[in-house]
Parts: C-alpha cells; structure tokens; sequence
C-alpha cells in the first residue's frame, strides 16, 4: 500500500516536490503535448485516499467551470 508521501518537515516537503517533479517531467518526456498541471495534479491525486481524491477533483473541475465563463 502506497504512504501518503508528503511530509510535515521542510525536508521531507522539498524531498516530495523533488519526486513530484522528477516524475511530472518523465510523465511529460512520453507524452509532451499534456498539460503539466494536469499531469501534477493528478500524481498528487494518486497519492490520495479514493474519497479525498474524488473531493479534490470536484472542487478543481467546479472551480474551472466557473473561471471558463
């Protein structure tokens, strides 16, 4: 079972932004016309509990619904 990878020390944050990062880029090597936003957002997501997951990504798709208006 995958642990939820962010720590609450400033080290541990950065070591996760780091990893985070490193695979943002691979993700985005193999597939360069996706959206770096979307290809972080949904790492972080795959870190998450399922119900967390699906909360955050309500809120994300309502928040771009009202902002396309």
């Amino acid at each position: 079972m995958k642990q939820h990878a962010r720590s609450k020390s400033p080290a541990g944050a950065q070591r996760w932004a780091r990893r985070l990062t490193a695979r943002v880029e691979k993700v985005l090597a193999a597939h360069p016309a996706a959206d770096p936003d979307n290809v972080r957002h949904t790492l972080i997501l795959l870190e998450q509990p399922p119900l967390e997951r699906l909360q955050r990504s309500l809120i994300r798709g309502r928040a771009a619904a009202i902002f396309k208006k």
